[in-house]
């Protein structure tokens, strides 16, 4: 398809969705009916992320300041040509039933586990169809936690979901495209992550998993870029033995769950978001940005796995994959921005990653408002669905570790400067 014929069917669909007149419930439903259909193509990142990024636009659109909503709505009006664009969908799924939507959910694990696409897309349809959202979640979060293919991106799905659609205004078959490419290579899973504990070990100490994700060694790029070969370059016995008793859920003094997933959680967000400030930026959009949200994502479904310590180590394994291949420096707890600060954020992100993470950092107490506010706008007014992506797992992850949340905020800020710059824009 030519450029210019690209670029007017894109003007014709999004015009069709009469942005003016929509409420941002309709507006979100329709561009849903059309990412819900997977593409007969193999999924490009753009064709990947779609779910994903109309769900973190959805739950990014109310911090949005008011001047800019038109323009974060018709960022989320976009997905639909985009993704109408990249190819043709599938044929529709054939029409199954099932007596419960437990015996749906263990049809779609085996056909996942199968590789075969059209059962998958078949069960997935009638799960999307009948399950909610949060059900959804708590059905499927074990048989994908730990699966490597759709870029291990499942979680972050099953995580933003049932928060934007409590109700049903995303509709469970965006479902659809990431189960699909989950069945493409089904045996892309992190292995080390569901070995047996030893129940008798006393559990980790806090600071413990900080300091193993420290040691990780450095072991440089395996030849690509794309996660499940820096995901499966860790998933090897000495890494497995550095991260084991940091991650045990269990031992003779085991804590609560919900006290054990705060303290691995507390620790290996702060080492993803350390991560982004304090190395090179050059990995900072695709690399450093999926540390995060791809961690507090496997988190964000833990208490749902059968056991939460399998989330916990798949979470594990995300930053320690990330870090082995991608760091030059080493971790530290502690972020000095070199930058001097500059007193408007919206001006200092402009002035590069480093001048906006300082910014963020030295600014007063009482100003965290207004840094979501321009945060969220930036990200929900770019074109970058990474960037909208990280900038939401930032800001909830402020308002969880409120303690380090100058920290996430400073990252989310360093990312929006990197693609503030010049040489980072795309042609719209």
């Amino acid at each position: 398809m030519a450029l210019t014929d690209d670029l007017t069917r894109r003007d014709r669909a999004t015009a069709a969705l009469d942005l003016d007149n929509a409420s941002d419930t309709t507006l979100l439903a329709s561009v849903a009916s059309v990412v819900s259909e997977p593409r007969a193509q193999v999924a490009d990142s753009f064709v990947l992320h779609a779910p994903l990024e109309l769900a973190a636009r959805a739950a990014l659109l109310p911090f949005v300041a008011t001047s800019a909503r038109d323009t974060a709505r018709r960022r989320i009006a976009e997905i639909a040509p985009s993704y109408e664009a990249f190819a043709d969908p599938v044929a529709p799924p054939a029409r199954l039933d099932f007596d419960s939507l437990e015996t749906a959910a263990a049809h779609l694990a085996d056909a996942i586990s199968g590789g075969d696409l059209d059962t998958v897309d078949a069960v997935a349809a009638w799960l999307g169809e009948h399950g909610r959202p949060s059900r959804l979640r708590s059905l499927l979060a074990e048989p994908v936690v730990d699966r490597l293919a759709a870029a291990a991106h499942a979680p972050i799905f099953l995580y933003l979901l049932p928060r934007v659609a409590p109700r049903g205004e995303l509709p469970g078959t965006l479902l659809r495209p990431l189960a699909r490419e989950l069945a493409r290579h089904p045996d892309w899973k992190i292995e080390w992550c569901r070995a047996e504990s030893d129940d008798h070990v006393a559990p980790p100490r806090p600071g413990d998993l900080f300091e193993a994700l420290a040691s990780t060694p450095h072991l440089g790029i395996p030849g690509s870029e794309f996660i499940y070969p820096l995901m499966h370059q860790v998933d090897r016995p000495d890494i497995a033995t550095l991260l084991t008793p940091a991650t045990s859920g269990h031992g003779s003094e085991r804590p609560t769950e919900r006290e054990y997933l705060s303290r691995c959680a507390r620790e290996l967000l702060r080492a993803a978001a350390a991560s982004m400030l304090t190395e090179p930026p050059d990995h900072a959009p695709y690399g450093w940005s999926h540390c995060l949200t791809m961690t507090q994502a496997a988190l964000g479904i833990a208490a749902d796995c059968a056991d939460a310590t399998v989330a916990v180590r798949v979470a594990a394994t995300f930053v320690a994959g990330f870090r082995a291949a991608l760091a030059r420096r080493p971790l530290v707890a502690t972020f000095t921005p070199a930058a001097a600060p500059r007193g408007d954020l919206r001006a200092a992100l402009h002035d590069g990653p480093g001048a906006a993470a300082a910014t963020v950092w030295h600014a007063p107490p009482h100003s965290t408002g207004m840094i979501a506010t321009a945060l969220a706008t930036h990200a929900a007014t770019h074109h970058d669905a990474h960037l909208v992506k990280y900038t939401l797992a930032c800001l909830d992850a402020a308002a969880w570790d409120r303690t380090a949340a100058r920290l996430y905020l400073a990252a989310a800020a360093a990312l929006g400067g990197w693609w503030a710059q010049p040489d980072h824009a795309a042609v719209d």
